[in-house]
């Protein structure tokens, strides 16, 4: 079973993502994340991605609620990055800072967006990514293997989900 989440983990790391300004049409399959090592990869990725793209932001948007969200974005995901690998550590994970190939990919492409683009694009690319932490946090917080990086992610997860709300109130501009 526990090589059965680890590729399913790893296949939804290096599977490439297009950013678009569409809203699914269906909500994602539930996959529950229990196994912390592959929890601590996906979530330390997930946060590096939103550092990246927000320092991007940061550089390129002309839109001051962009620009507030971004940083805000900013400080949640560093103090995340900072929270989760302290608890990986705690219970004795090795956890790079590296994002995946998916995330790495993704940051790529917000780089090189036209300019008229990227703030739609950045906020597309937010919205998914928080709802897949939410998705991954919950799922972990409650079926995860208990330990500092299961508390973390308890901890961690109201933010997150207040972030959601404000990601989803925001239009693009």
């Amino acid at each position: 079973m526990k090589v059965l989440q680890f590729a399913l983990a790893a296949s939804l790391l290096a599977t490439p993502v297009v950013l678009s300004q569409t809203a699914p049409t269906a909500p994602p399959p539930l996959v529950v994340i229990d196994d912390a090592q592959v929890f601590a990869d996906m979530a330390v990725s997930s946060a590096l991605y939103g550092v990246a793209a927000s320092e991007t932001a940061l550089e390129r948007t002309q839109d001051d609620t962009v620009r507030a969200f971004a940083e805000k974005v900013l400080s949640e995901r560093r103090h995340a990055a900072e929270r989760l690998m302290a608890a990986a550590k705690s219970d004795s994970l090795a956890v790079g800072e590296r994002m995946s190939p998916r995330h790495a990919a993704e940051a790529e492409t917000l780089r090189s967006a036209e300019a008229g683009m990227f703030d739609a694009l950045y906020l597309a690319g937010q919205r998914r990514a928080i709802e897949e932490e939410v998705t991954l946090y919950q799922g972990f917080a409650t079926a995860g293997q208990a330990g500092a990086l299961r508390d973390a992610a308890g901890e961690l997860l109201p933010d997150i989900m207040a972030g959601q709300e404000e990601a989803r109130a925001l239009s693009s501009p």
